[in-house]
């Protein structure tokens, strides 16, 4: 079997025209198209049929999912379209092909043939480097750890998704899962030049898959760093893989590192505020540093849900966010944060904010969050700061002192469960 992917047209017409021809002269069979997500620009929604259209030349089926540009679609379907969301798991072949777009529950499979997953959202710390402002919450990982768990229930042989455009053209096998960045179709160079890269991808009868990558006016060529023949765009002497392979180091984690157990304390009320057995997929999960990270995203993510339960809202301060709420205003004066970490002067910035700096300077994990009642008027009815329990320890008197200022610390303990 064989499937041709791509992914992140963003609207671009003209691009997937050019792609279709380019589909043709190279001669290229296939069983499917499978598309993961960013087709459609939101201002012009109907170029989604458009882009539709183009690819109906092929009489072949059309499997997508929705990426984040993917509003305002046409309301009527389109003809061998499918959205995979709506279809639920689809037969194709010998396999079965599931798709999330924005849906992050499961759906029961009872079949036993191998699976391909689909998804626009990279998990999180799989090839998932992006613009900070494209990612979901802000953060250099624009993957989701929704997606993590995804993979970990299905077990899918090939993972294909897009989204992060930094790791385009690339495929990462860990243990038995090919995961398949297929960002991005539209690529253009300086010069104006399409250049995006799609994927024939070919499944054998051993479920062994091949991906032959190509590159819109792309040739092949011989790599300058690994010395394989592959399809490069003009100008290019090194592949996609060559160019990432630092990023591309999968760390085997400890088998207690699967399970942890979480509780935050309101300090000196000594109230539970959260308590949660915790599990990680941790074969989805690049290497420690990035566990770290996921472990502290679900625990942000599960004691915003359980302070919702007393504020209308609960938001997060990003660092730049602390600096300018809680700062005094200076007109003409800039002071970046790693300043304020090691010399921050009351006099300047004010008290309140070198309080915080002072716990942000022994721990990089400490977050401010706000309770909002949004009540008619948005109002703060509290503001907390998270932290570690080891930061109590060594440094109570600055928990007094951010205490005394109005937060109200929440303190973090985290313990695996075997």
């Amino acid at each position: 079997m064989k499937i041709l992917c791509f992914s992140d047209v963003h609207g671009k017409a003209d691009i997937v025209e050019f792609f279709v021809k380019d589909v043709i002269r190279r001669r290229l069979f296939f069983d499917a198209i499978v598309i993961a997500g960013d087709i459609n620009n939101p201002q012009k929604p109907r170029v989604f049929l458009r882009i539709m259209e183009s690819l109906s030349v092929f009489k072949k089926p059309v499997f997508y999912v929705k990426g984040n540009w993917d509003v305002n679609l046409p309301r009527h379907s389109v003809a061998e379209a499918i959205d995979l969301e709506e279809s639920g798991p689809v037969e194709i072949g010998d396999y079965l092909l599931v798709g999330h777009g924005r849906r992050m529950k499961p759906f029961p499979v009872c079949n036993d043939a191998p699976i391909i997953l689909v998804t626009h959202y990279p998990p999180f710390s799989i090839m998932d480097k992006g613009k900070r402002l494209e990612a979901p919450q802000q953060a250099l990982h624009s993957g989701l750890v929704e997606i993590n768990y995804l993979v970990a229930r299905y077990k899918p042989i090939v993972h294909i998704f897009g989204h992060s455009h930094t790791y385009g053209g690339v495929e990462w096998r860990i243990g038995d899962i090919l995961y398949v960045n297929i960002a991005r179709l539209d690529r253009v160079a300086k010069n104006g030049q399409y250049i995006g890269n799609y994927c024939l991808m070919t499944f054998d009868s051993n479920n062994h898959v091949r991906i032959r990558w190509f590159f819109l006016n792309g040739s092949w060529r011989v790599c300058s760093s690994c010395g394989r023949k592959v399809h490069l765009p003009p100008g290019w002497t090194v592949c996609r893989k060559c160019a990432n392979k630092r990023d591309l180091r999968f760390e085997r984690l400890p088998k207690e590192f699967s399970e942890i157990k979480v509780k935050v304390t309101m300090w000196k009320e000594d109230r539970v505020v959260l308590r949660e057995h915790v599990r990680i997929p941790l074969n989805t999960i690049a290497n420690k540093e990035a566990y770290n990270d996921f472990v502290e995203r679900i625990v942000l993510n599960a004691l915003s849900k359980k302070l919702r339960e007393i504020h209308s809202k609960v938001l997060f301060l990003s660092k730049d966010k602390i600096i300018e709420y809680y700062g005094t205003k200076q007109d003409g004066l800039i002071v970046p944060f790693s300043e304020l970490l090691f010399s921050c002067d009351p006099n300047v910035v004010g008290d309140k904010l070198c309080a915080l700096m002072r716990l942000f300077s022994k721990d990089k994990r400490v977050h401010v969050l706000w309770g909002v009642n949004n009540d008619g008027k948005a109002v703060i009815e509290a503001e907390y700061v998270l932290f570690n329990k080891e930061l109590l320890n060594m440094s109570k008197s600055d928990v007094e002192t951010i205490s005394k200022y109005g937060f109200i610390p929440l303190i973090l303990e985290k313990s695996f469960s075997t």
